[in-house]
């Protein structure tokens, strides 16, 4: 019985260690390049407002003054694709 709790301990160790989030291999500044790049037009620049790393993305927060517009977008932290974009306009 002792065997069968250690071994059954041991495979939800393996387990929950092996389903941690990677580190990026895209940096904050990618993360940030793809945003301006996604946002930019002719009425205005984007701004970065702010830009963190969670749970395998980056979550950056933007707005457009210049057409009054502002959103979330959340990019995969491995390849730079924009999973979500939540966008505002006034």
């Amino acid at each position: 019985m002792k065997k069968f709790i250690v071994s059954l301990l041991v495979i939800c160790l393996l387990l929950l260690s092996g389903c941690s989030a990677a580190n990026p291999t895209i940096t904050e500044t990618d993360a940030r390049a793809l945003v301006e790049q996604r946002h930019a037009n002719s009425f205005g620049t984007v701004d970065i407002l702010s830009i963190r790393y969670d749970d395998g993305q980056y979550i950056v927060e933007w707005q457009n003054k210049g057409n009054c517009e502002w959103g979330i977008d959340y990019l995969d932290g491995q390849n730079g694709d924009i999973l979500m974009g939540e966008t505002t306009i006034c």
